[in-house]
Order: C-alpha cells, then sequence, then structure tokens
C-alpha cells in the first residue's frame, strides 16, 4: 500500500496539486504526510505488542498528527483505538466498516487480542459506550455470543442490506450522528472484506455479498472532516489480484481521506 500511495503522489502530483475529478484542483502542499514506518513489534508476547502499537499511535498524537494506520489482521485497530482514547479526556466514538462483528470475548487459538476481539476490547475502555460504536456493513452469520453482545452493550448497527436501502451519504451520517453524540473525537476504522472480495480479494475473511468500492470510498469522503484516526486493516497483498486491486482501493480510500479533509479546510498530516 505504501507503494502504491507512493504511485499516485509520484505520478500525479504535481508542484503540490493533484486534480479530483469530482471535486476538482486540491492543493496538499500545506499538508505533510510522515511514513513512521513498522512499529517495531515483540511477536512472542501479544500484550507487549499492544502495548508497543498503543505508544507508536500515541506518540503519532502527541506529535500533532492524524495517524493513518494500515496492516494486515484487525488486531491492529484495539491499540489504535486505546492511543485516541488515552489522548483524549472526554468520551470518543467509533465507525467501524466491516463484514464482521469482531466482538469475540476469547478463544483458545486467537487468545483476547485478535482480529476477532478488536471491538469487544475497545468496548471496555471506559470512555467509549456501546451507543457510540457504530457497525457499517455487516452480513451473512455470527456466533451467537457476538450478535448477543453487540446487543447488550447497545451498538448501532447499519447492516450491508440496509445499508443498500439507505445509499452511502444517509448511512454515513447517521453513522456520523450516532458516533459523534457526546464524544470528543472519532475513530474509524475499515476493514477490506466489507467490501463485496470480487472488488476487493486481498483480504483473509471474505464474505459473499458485500458493500462497494465505489460506497465506501463515499463513505470516507462524508465522514473524514471529523475522524480524529483511521486505520485499514485486513490487507492481505497474497491474496490479492495481479493487478493490486485491493491494495489500490485502500490506498485510494486513504488519499480520498488526506484530500476531503484538506479541501473542507481541516488541519491534517499523515501516516502512523
Amino acid at each position: 500500500m505504501r507503494e502504491a500511495l507512493r504511485g499516485v503522489f509520484d505520478w500525479r502530483l504535481r508542484e503540490g496539486k493533484l486534480a479530483d475529478v469530482d471535486e476538482g484542483v486540491v492543493d496538499l502542499s500545506p499538508v505533510e504526510v510522515v511514513d513512521w514506518g513498522d512499529v517495531e513489534l515483540t511477536y512472542a508476547d501479544t500484550v507487549k505488542t499492544v502495548e508497543e502499537s498503543t505508544a507508536a499511535v500515541r506518540a503519532a498524537l502527541e506529535a500533532g498528527y492524524v495517524p493513518l494506520v494500515v496492516g494486515g489482521d484487525h488486531e491492529i485497530s484495539y491499540p489504535a483505538i486505546k492511543a485516541l482514547h488515552d489522548f483524549h479526556t472526554g468520551r470518543i466514538g467509533l465507525i467501524q466498516i466491516d463484514a464482521h462483528n469482531d466482538l469475540m470475548h476469547s478463544s483458545r487459538r486467537q487468545g483476547m487480542f485478535s482480529g476477532s476481539s478488536g471491538m469487544r476490547r475497545s468496548l471496555e475502555l471506559e470512555r467509549l459506550q456501546g451507543a457510540n460504536l457504530v457497525q457499517l456493513g455487516l452480513r451473512g452469520y455470527a456466533t451467537v455470543e457476538q450478535y448477543s453482545i453487540g446487543q447488550e452493550y447497545g451498538v448501532r448497527r447499519i447492516g450491508a442490506t440496509r445499508f443498500a436501502e439507505m445509499g452511502a451519504r444517509a448511512a454515513a451520517e447517521q453513522a456520523l450522528a450516532w458516533a459523534r453524540e457526546g464524544t470528543e473525537a472519532v475513530y474509524l476504522t475499515i476493514d477490506m472484506d466489507a467490501i463485496n472480495s470480487g472488488e476487493a480479494p486481498g483480504t483473509g475473511w471474505p464474505e459473499p455479498g458485500g458493500l462497494t468500492g465505489q460506497q465506501v470510498i463515499d463513505v470516507v469522503r462524508i465522514v473524514a472532516p471529523f475522524v480524529a484516526a483511521m486505520d485499514i486493516a485486513e490487507l492481505n497483498p497474497l491474496y490479492d489480484s495481479r493487478a493490486r486491486a485491493t491494495t489500490l482501493l485502500a490506498a485510494r480510500l486513504m488519499l480520498d481521506f488526506i484530500t476531503t479533509r484538506v479541501r473542507r479546510g481541516v488541519e491534517v498530516a499523515a501516516n502512523g
């Protein structure tokens, strides 16, 4: 994804500007986009990797950046959400674009920190309430545990079927209203398996059906000005098409996040 995003800047950015076909010329010259590199992780110790990831995102926030986190397993989200939570004193909101609930408590195979438990761990944070967690694009089947936990915490859900009925704009605006209700900052996490696997095959947990790439682009463009940190998860190049369709879409989502904030006059500097 680094290569794909760098390619857009190299090929299309001229004198700090590029043209958005829908919105016109965007001047990115005032924006600093920094690659902070990979987080150095202690792979033998899961708890320590969470602490190391949280510290890396917290450092970006304290330096005045808007963290944009990219990874494979959706386990990357909880440490970044925790960093935003700990950085602020008020409540935070969370918008999750995903095919799956990720509300598992624990399992023998994955433990308590995994791509299946990131939202559950996040709900255990002191200042994230269930009513401020909005899940967009859920579909298919889930365990009774994960479905019930969402109901118990009062998590708001707009599944893929309801999303299609509402349209991207209405769904995004509703998600923002719920996530911002009484909160100080909002986090956005995008699991690439939310997108139909025909468009985005490069993910580890494909589900039939799903949102289109354009719908997710539209959501990002609507919510970006109100989001304090973002991640893109479950990007797996080993499963991607030869044309790197999933990688290019992920890079597009990140670029849309940056350019939308610039167009709206929101201060942004990127990449944690």
